[in-house]
């Protein structure tokens, strides 16, 4: 198996369980990783560069101790350079409420600190301000809330630990919008998670647009599965507690031979896995097979590769 910078730390330990020695010694947080409930939540987030940020060592030096275990490897830039200390400060809070949450009881008690995450940034308002507080850069937990449509700041207090400051990028109306009285753009986070009564009022006269474009939807669906079949990976989600859907997708999705497809028996549409498949360069489509359930599938196209 050859790895790289962007390898990620799931792929090398399905392919190795032995690399969590090695890794290990890189950074005793990474022994976490031991634990099954954390290595499907955390290290499908984590890249090689990723992990060697957090364990504050070169690229290099992280891949080189990979070539160890034989694995074939591409060194990364010779710019590489250990990452320096946070230096980034937050803004002045004094006006917000600052909700904190302390994930590092959380993982060590071998929990996967993505469901409290996401319990608490459901509740986070404009004038809210969350600090997450952990032992070690929480890189996978900033990309997790930056794709919820959160900016965050970051910085370390004097034993140590990181402090993660996330606020909300909701945009303000702008001058021409307060003349006129028009609203802004809701922010992605409150556009999933808010329904008014105005949008309710609004609904039943969606109802006929989207029966139209749901035969389109249903048409481009099916082309999908005819053009990957005898190539799709099927599975089902839909028994599993939150957030366990979304990692196992993402965690049989970083296994995912080239050309073939991955079909998911879910619920819903799983609104906080979108980000997550743009960043990997993924497309979906979706079929409403009946309430609460739906048939999802993923893939690339040849030229996404």
């Amino acid at each position: 198996m050859t790895v790289d910078q962007n390898t990620k730390i799931s792929k090398i330990l399905k392919e190795n369980p032995q690399a969590i020695e090695v890794i290990a010694n890189i950074n005793p947080n990474f022994k976490k990783l031991q634990n099954p409930i954390l290595r499907r939540s955390l290290a499908t987030r984590v890249s090689v560069k990723d992990a060697a940020r957090i364990g504050k060592v070169s690229i290099n030096d992280f891949l080189k101790a990979l070539k160890q275990l034989g694995f074939e490897v591409v060194l990364a830039d010779e710019n590489d350079h250990i990452h320096e200390d946070i230096k980034t400060l937050p803004p002045d809070f004094s006006d917000k409420e600052i909700v904190t949450l302390d994930v590092r009881p959380i993982i060590n008690e071998g929990k996967d600190p993505f469901g409290y995450i996401n319990k608490v940034a459901k509740t986070i308002q404009p004038n809210q301000v969350l600090l997450i507080i952990n032992d070690f850069e929480p890189i996978p937990l900033i990309d997790y809330l930056i794709g919820k449509n959160f900016v965050h700041w970051l910085t370390q207090d004097k034993d140590g630990n990181y402090l993660a400051y996330f606020k909300l990028n909701c945009q303000k109306p702008g001058l021409l919008q307060r003349l006129f009285g028009k609203k802004p753009v809701p922010c992605k986070y409150h556009d999933i998670h808010k329904t008014t009564s105005k949008d309710k009022g609004t609904s039943e006269n969606k109802v006929a647009e989207k029966n139209d474009n749901q035969t389109d939807d249903n048409k481009a669906f099916d082309d999908v599965m005819q053009r990957f079949k005898g190539q799709i990976k099927e599975i089902d989600v839909r028994h599993l507690e939150m957030p366990m859907p979304m990692q196992t997708i993402l965690e049989h999705l970083e296994t995912l031979p080239k050309n073939q497809a991955l079909f998911v028996h879910h619920k819903r549409l799983p609104q906080f896995l979108i980000p997550e498949l743009n960043k990997r360069g993924f497309q979906y489509l979706t079929k409403e097979i009946e309430p609460d359930y739906t048939h999802l599938i993923i893939y690339k196209d040849e030229k996404d590769y």
